[in-house]
């Protein structure tokens, strides 16, 4: 009878520590998925508002004879808020969807870039063409280019959650 306790007592020792384990590791990953959750909302929160800045550096560009100021401070303090984040939070990034906010960064930078060379003076030359130039230049980027890496960017995080296979199994 005592034998019959003492392995009894050892089953249940070892099955507690083993559900002990698993229940940890189970813990471990939720608390993991939850904190890359909250990473591609917060990059989504941060990315919304900064398409909108270039909407309406767009609309000021289109614009015939622009005044007041281009929003380029507003649109280089949303990048570098928008890098900062990511900095912070990198540990819970892929290497996907971290090579595809790198390049929608770099492209956000570009388009700053070229903002900001724009003449200032209605009297400066090529100020016309510049702005013509320009115009086209971010309605494509905006309309093309931007919605492409963006739906890149999504499949990213849809990889990183692992979601991208409902995904196609509910469209088939």
């Amino acid at each position: 009878m005592t034998y019959g306790l003492l392995s009894y007592l050892v089953l249940g020792c070892a099955s507690a520590v083993v559900g002990y384990y698993f229940a940890r590791k189970r813990t471990e990953y939720e608390v993991g998925y939850r904190h890359r959750v909250e990473v591609a909302e917060g990059v989504q929160g941060m990315v919304i508002p900064l398409v909108e800045e270039f909407e309406a550096a767009l609309e000021y560009v289109r614009a015939p004879g622009p005044s007041g100021e281009l929003p380029i401070e507003e649109i280089e303090r949303s990048v570098d808020g928008l890098e900062k984040y990511l900095v912070r939070q990198e540990m819970w990034l892929d290497r996907r969807s971290s090579t595809a906010l790198g390049d929608l960064i770099a492209s956000f930078r570009a388009h700053r870039r070229m903002m900001d060379l724009l003449p200032r003076r209605y009297d400066d030359p090529g100020f016309e063409r510049a702005y013509e130039r320009a115009t086209v230049d971010l309605d494509e980027w905006l309309r093309v280019e931007l919605p492409d890496a963006r739906e890149e960017l999504d499949d990213a995080f849809r990889g990183m959650l692992g979601v991208k296979k409902w995904r196609h199994r509910l469209k088939c």
